[in-house]
């Protein structure tokens, strides 16, 4: 970052999405980002903005940015791991991943601090040169159920934190419960990759760079930060210090 905006809160961009909504009479794309994930940039020290999908762009709006934070979303494309379609692949769109792809090389070549959150996690992986489970009936292993049906809020499950990983020294902790909401995973790490946590029948949950630009979990932490009066197992408050890790990162204070 810039010595002279050292006082300035670090910028981070948040991978945007498309949705199709009705406006009066006839359908309108919007470009939108999770509430929480804002919220959990902007709690922990961030400015959040939101880059947008643009087709064929965005190099401009990265420069705007000190680190990326990657969301959840849609399926990847498996045309960028080298695979065909699997018959329970989601609905897909290889223009928006080319995007965060673009966004995902941009990091890299300028060095920007990074976290994913599930889809993020694992278009971060196939960056990286690594492969996906396009959907956890693949695995050969016996796989638990990954797609939960209560509110994102709710904890389903545990995670176990690897030792030695800077996601040990974020949560300081060798467990963390977690929601779960996916039906792909990451199969083979990309290069430069190493696996940070895994889930209860061995599924990863966590990978990451061992310089500490990529940080990138299978979960949704954004969705657990806040204090659920209704649904106490909803608040796991150690998650905001992965967003207080990235905006750190992001300003440069931490090694």
């Amino acid at each position: 970052m810039d010595s002279s905006n050292a006082q300035r809160r670090p910028v981070i961009g948040i991978l945007g999405s498309i949705i199709t909504a009705s406006s009066g009479i006839t359908p309108m794309g919007r470009s939108f980002a999770n509430d929480t994930c804002v919220r959990a940039i902007a709690n922990n020290g961030g400015t959040p903005i939101i880059l947008p999908f643009i087709p064929n762009s965005g190099e401009d709006a990265f420069d705007l940015c000190d680190g990326l934070l990657f969301p959840g979303g849609a399926d990847v494309a498996p045309r960028y791991y080298n695979e065909e379609p699997h018959e329970k692949l989601g609905v897909v769109d290889p223009e928006y991943d080319a995007f965060w792809l673009s966004a995902a090389r941009y990091a890299r070549e300028h060095h920007l601090a990074v976290l994913g959150i599930c889809r993020g996690m694992q278009l971060l992986n196939v960056a990286c040169g690594g492969t996906l489970y396009q959907d956890l009936s693949e695995r050969p292993e016996e796989t638990m159920e990954h797609r939960q049906h209560e509110h994102r809020h709710v904890t389903v499950g545990t995670v176990r934190i690897e030792p030695e990983t800077r996601l040990r020294r974020i949560l300081d902790t060798e467990t963390v419960p977690v929601n779960s909401m996916h039906h792909q995973a990451v199969k083979k790490p990309g290069d430069g990759l190493i696996i940070s946590a895994r889930a209860e029948d061995g599924v990863i949950e966590g990978i990451e760079s061992p310089d500490g630009l990529i940080i990138a979990v299978q979960w949704h932490p954004e969705d657990l930060v806040y204090p659920h009066e209704e649904l106490p197992t909803g608040s796991v408050p150690i998650m905001n210090r992965l967003f207080r890790d990235l905006v750190q990162r992001a300003a440069g204070m931490t090694a």
